[in-house]
């Protein structure tokens, strides 16, 4: 069925034209909304407030430790302001219409967050003073309004009343202000863009603003170096400099912002909802990052088998599809955790039903796919809902209003990939509740090897491009909330319920794995999250790395890109290049469309399989090391895989290179994204820091502070480790993760010019919540001292039972640079007849070399 759409593109900056766009579900014909074709933008974006539309402050008083504001304008509108202290440097301004009518957001921020009462420090006639007692104050310039928050005297950031525009019918809500941050030298975040790590100046009026509405582009391509939106939104910026500072926006409306880089300020244009941001002081990024993440909260450690290698496509459609294809991968000694199966293992596109005829017995199939090195599968859930009398799912979320409704009151019904479909409303707590017992054992024939669940489609994506492809925004909510209000966490809600189900299904003991297409700041609480559809081409692998590196920013740590893009046809240059660089991102899965060819490693030629084999494998070598820094993002928030300026902040030659990413601070990885690349220019960040190739046949070792021309092949991309670090490794690679996790480990140690070198090691049993329930994990400091030749071990933080864990090591690998700028290895055994002669327990260590 064509639906057919007219847009008057009545632009500001554009001529005005007419688009007759021609929508169908099979053409995927994208509706050119942008800023010109939104009013929230076309109206609002170069609007300033004239004189009568400025807005003065009168200040009320403190109540509770926070400050209360009147604000009132000549033209007779008025307003309220709130300001108020939190803990950690932190402030928080909201700013609504006195009745408080706005829609407030729920379920982002973790929990409420801990208040620090503040103190007037002066009432002036012009401006008011406040400050913590940390060293943070507030200066509210009152005439007109503008906030200028304060770490230790130094001026961060500036809230520019001068901005702020505040609509206020039934049918809008748009409201707008600007934020200044002062000594930054660029601005970061935003996230979802294709687009490098540096947001982009857009006030010449070039380039639209950046857009944050979750959006799926269907078969069509999002761009790349653009400020379109895409799947998740997560409304955080961070002005970063010699004192950088930050701001979360707690809204899930649509957002427009423009961008100033000359005056390094961000111009938001908002939906609906109410204004309410979270000034972060910093004031470095770590701790602007950790003050944002603390709000939004940390995700549960994964289970070790999500941080192996997934193979996906659409789609693995029958028992024996599954079981051939991880006989091959074992056939030809590729190691796999994880097989994925798409819409086809459903019967007719109804979720948490199994086809009858392809999947006979899933139960069955399961426990043939645990019995091969405990692997998992893992299945796709979508949010719409078949319209079928007959699926006792849809009648039970019908008969008890549990879907979104149109403006008349019934439920919404579109079309999606069952056919005509209702969308299940997740803002209601009953349908959370009933959804998240679907996953229940009793309610969908599983068992623990089905190891999570797959929650696409979740922008949420219809296909009818008379509304973008997505829920209207007048459609309603639990609660007679407008899907205007809470379009962007539609996904986060969705995501929540799944986690709910998966915690319930196994009685709490297992850590629930969920991937999830969209996304919003606190949905890291309950999934991992990839890069969407992409494609095939040398460009789409180029934009992976700061997509992961600016996820990593705002908290969505476990993210990746589907390798080797998932349209398209990648050629096998292409593809040997992506594994070698999705190697390094915290999700390794590669996926492919449907109609696509297959291309699973073990399909192509021997000599491409040899490399990647070995590119997989350097992946499972280095779980010990991934394990620890997920473990250590749980404890503190800090990015799994890191640009150069978060380690670096000083070092300014490194603060827009985004080809090349630090995983941890001890690894630096090139990404090698041109055909027939012959050498790579790599920047090895620090100071009086020496950086170990260890890919590739040449032990060279480059000085930090330089550029240099790595030589490359299609046989290996960059990496490095870093003078003064310890890292620890698998000696051997197996089926799965399950097979090598309990193996011995090896220790690489790679002195600095002192001689010495750290590291830090977490172990527990891979799979539960007894690390955070019983505190039963070893996490430990290694310190190798040249002097005495030895690795120091001392726990950090672990079990008191000794017992229950231990660090085993069977080989230490002693770097040695050598005048020539290259280096030598010393392989020093720590075995008898293949058996650890040391298992170093919870008590201080030290292993002799």
């Amino acid at each position: 069925m064509l639906r057919y759409a007219l847009a008057v593109v009545a632009g500001l900056f554009l001529a005005s034209t007419v688009t007759v766009v021609v929508a169908d579900r099979n053409l995927d014909i994208p509706f050119p909304f942008n800023c010109s074709t939104k009013t929230l933008c076309s109206d609002l974006r170069i609007k300033l407030p004239n004189e009568n539309e400025e807005y003065n402050a009168v200040y009320l008083g403190l109540t509770d430790g926070a400050l209360n504001f009147n604000l009132s304008n000549k033209a007779g509108n008025e307003l309220i302001l709130f300001l108020g202290g939190i803990e950690n440097n932190r402030f928080r301004v909201i700013v609504e219409e006195p009745d408080r009518h706005r829609y407030k957001l729920e379920h982002s921020l973790e929990k409420e967050p801990t208040t620090t009462p503040l103190t007037v420090d002066s009432v002036e006639d012009s401006a008011v003073t406040a400050s913590d007692g940390n060293g943070n104050k507030a200066i509210v310039r009152l005439t007109p309004l503008s906030i200028e928050f304060y770490h230790n005297d130094v001026l961060e950031s500036v809230f520019e009343g001068n901005r702020i525009i505040f609509q206020n019918t039934e049918d809008n809500q748009d409201f707008t202000f600007s934020v200044r941050f002062v000594d930054a030298d660029r601005l970061l975040g935003l996230h979802e863009h294709a687009a490098d790590l540096a947001l982009k100046h857009t006030v010449d009026l070039r380039t639209d603003p950046y857009r944050l509405r979750n959006t799926d582009y269907g078969t069509t391509r999002y761009d790349l170096n653009s400020t379109e939106s895409m799947y998740g939104s997560v409304p955080v910026i961070y002005g970063f400099g010699a004192n950088t500072s930050g701001i979360f926006v707690h809204n899930a409306a649509e957002m427009f912002i423009d961008i100033d880089n000359n005056r390094k300020s961000a111009y938001f244009m908002v939906n609906g909802g109410t204004l309410d941001v979270f000034f972060l002081l910093g004031p470095s990024l770590k701790e602007s990052v950790r003050q944002y993440i603390d709000l939004t909260g940390k995700p549960h450690l994964p289970q070790i088998w999500a941080l192996g290698y997934h193979q996906c496509r659409w789609a693995y459609n029958t028992t024996e599809d599954v079981k051939d294809t991880i006989g091959n991968f074992d056939k030809y000694e590729f190691p796999l955790d994880v097989l994925w199966l798409d819409i086809e293992y459903t019967s007719e596109r109804r979720w948490f039903t199994w086809n009858a005829t392809s999947f006979p017995d899933p139960v069955d199939l399961l426990n043939w796919v645990d019995s091969q090195g405990h692997r998992k599968l893992v299945p796709i859930s979508d949010p719409h809902i078949k319209i079928d009398l007959n699926y006792s799912i849809y009648t039970d979320l019908l008969n008890n209003s549990y879907f979104v409704n149109s403006p008349n009151g019934s439920a919404f019904e579109s079309e999606c990939w069952p056919g005509e479909t209702s969308w299940i409303d997740y803002l209601n707590p009953g349908a959370r509740d009933y959804y998240a017992n679907l996953h229940l054992y009793s309610n969908f024939p599983s068992t623990p090897a089905l190891g999570g669940f797959w929650n696409d489609m979740n922008e949420p994506t219809l296909f009818d491009n008379l509304y973008e492809r997505s829920l209207p925004y007048d459609t309603l909510h639990y609660g007679n909330v407008k899907h205007r209000d809470v379009h962007n966490i539609y996904g986060l809600l969705q995501t929540l319920s799944t986690h709910q189900g998966l915690i319930a299904r196994d009685e709490g003991k297992l850590r629930p794995f969920i991937l999830s297409r969209s996304y919003f700041a606190g949905s890291q609480r309950y999934a991992n999250k990839w890069s969407g559809d992409n494609w095939g081409y040398f460009e789409d692998l180029r934009y992976s790395v700061p997509m992961a590196l600016t996820s990593n920013l705002v908290g969505v740590a476990f993210y990746g890109a589907d390798i080797p893009g998932f349209f398209g046809t990648a050629t096998e240059e292409l593809l040997i290049k992506w594994y070698q660089i999705g190697i390094w991102l915290p999700f390794f899965r590669a996926h492919a469309a449907l109609g696509s060819p297959r291309r699973e490693p073990f399909r192509f030629p021997n000599e491409t399989q040899v490399i990647l084999r070995e590119t997989i494998g350097l992946r499972y070598k280095h779980l010990p090391y991934w394990y620890t820094l997920f473990y250590e993002h749980t404890r503190t928030g800090d990015p799994i895989v890191r640009p150069l300026l978060y380690e670096y902040p000083e070092d300014k030659t490194g603060y827009d290179l985004t080809d090349e990413l630090l995983i941890g601070s001890d690894i630096l990885a090139a990404s090698v994204y041109e055909s027939n690349a012959t050498s790579v220019s790599v920047y090895f960040p620090g100071k009086d820091q020496s950086w170990y190739q260890v890919t590739g046949d040449s032990p060279v070792v480059f000085e930090s502070g330089n550029f240099s021309d790595v030589p490359v092949d299609l046989t290996f991309t960059p990496v490095f480790y870093r003078s003064g670090s310890i890292i620890t490794r698998k000696p051997n690679v197996q089926r799965s993760t399950a097979d090598i996790k309990d193996d011995p480990n090896e220790l690489h140690v790679v002195p600095d010019k002192n001689g010495n070198a750290t590291g830090r090691v977490y172990i527990d049993d891979f799979e539960s919540f007894n690390y955070v329930n019983e505190k039963q994990y070893l996490y430990a400091n290694l310190d190798y001292d040249s002097a005495s030749k030895s690795v120091k071990v001392t726990s950090i933080d672990s079990d008191s039972d000794s017992s229950n864990f231990t660090l085993s090591v069977q080989t230490v690998y002693l770097y040695n640079k050598k005048d020539d700028g290259t280096y030598s290895v010393d392989k020093i055994d720590q075995t008898k007849d293949g058996v650890p002669l040391v298992d170093i327990d919870l008590s201080t260590h030290s292993l002799l070399l």
